[in-house]
C-alpha cells in the first residue's frame, strides 16, 4: 500500500511560523496592490500630460503651416501692388 513505512510527520511546532508567513504574505501583497494602483494612477496623469502636449504640438504644426501660407500670400500681394504702382507711374 502506498505511504507503508512513512511516519506521519507533526506540524504543530510550525503553526505559529505558518501563520507568520501567512500573514506577511497577505500584507506583502497588499502593499504590493496599493503600489500598483498608485502606479497606475500615475501613469495615466502621465498619459494624460502626453496626450495634452501632443494636441500642442499638433496645433503649432498647424498653426506654422497656416503662417506659412499667410505669408506666402503677403508676398504674392506684395508683388501685386508693386506691379499696381508700375502701371499708374
Amino acid at each position: 500500500m502506498f505511504g507503508q513505512g512513512v511516519n506521519p510527520v507533526d506540524i504543530t511546532p510550525l503553526m505559529g511560523t505558518i501563520a507568520t508567513v501567512t500573514i506577511a504574505l497577505v500584507t506583502f501583497y497588499g502593499a504590493v496592490s496599493t503600489r500598483l494602483a498608485r502606479l497606475e494612477t500615475k501613469m495615466d496623469a502621465v498619459a494624460d500630460d502626453v496626450r495634452r502636449a501632443s494636441s500642442v504640438v499638433e496645433r503649432t504644426a498647424t498653426l506654422e503651416r497656416d503662417m506659412k501660407t499667410c505669408f506666402i500670400r503677403i508676398d504674392e500681394m506684395r508683388e501685386e501692388v508693386r506691379d499696381l504702382r508700375k502701371r499708374l507711374e
